[in-house]
């Protein structure tokens, strides 16, 4: 999955590159996280770190709704907060939800508008990329990737969801760029 992530990263940054060189650029941008240039953003394990810091929100109503949390306290957790008046999430938005307490005690996912290259096959939010997390057992508050992508691999379900495009098929309904936390809707900003 890691050598996946890599090949993504990698077509969409010769992609930027080329199309740069073509325009008159010169193909390189702020280094976002030592994965990305200025057109995409490469998550790390790393970059999840400290996500209980983050601005949260207590979305457990709201995942009622989609059926795939049934009796959990979800929160969702989010990196940095988009500026006003953006109809899409920023480059390097990372959004964390957790869940707990519910029919399957824990549950770690999140999703990371990564940029072009990222998640653009229908049916798809071009952009986001997938992650299930898994906090580790060290006591520190880091997280290590479970799997990750445009959905779970086979024999990996979504909270549950065995539906084909578990992510993109309930992210694709809320609008927003698909973000469903009502909190977190860009016309609120």
């Amino acid at each position: 999955m890691k050598e996946l992530r890599f090949f993504f990263a990698a077509a969409a940054s010769l992609l930027f590159a080329a199309g740069a060189a073509g325009c008159g650029g010169s193909g390189s941008g702020d280094d976002t996280n030592g994965g990305g240039d200025a057109t995409n953003f490469v998550a790390f394990a790393k970059d999840f770190s400290g996500y209980h810091a983050w601005p949260s929100y207590d979305v457990t109503g709201d995942a009622d709704l989609a059926g795939i949390h049934d009796g959990s306290t979800v929160t969702e957790y989010v990196n940095q907060l988009p500026p006003s008046g953006l109809t899409a999430f920023p480059l390097g938005t990372i959004i964390v939800k957790e869940a707990t307490g519910g029919t399957i005690p824990h549950e770690l996912f999140a999703m990371v508008k990564q940029g072009p290259g990222f998640n653009e096959a229908p049916p798809a939010l071009p952009g986001w990329f997938w992650f299930e997390l898994q906090n580790k057992d060290d006591g520190s508050d880091g997280v290590s990737i479970v799997w990750e992508g445009v959905g779970p691999p086979n024999g990996e379900t979504y909270g549950g969801d065995p539906a084909a495009g578990g992510c993109n098929t309930c992210h694709l309904a809320c609008g927003n760029d698909g973000v469903c936390a009502k909190p977190l809707n860009l016309a609120d900003f």
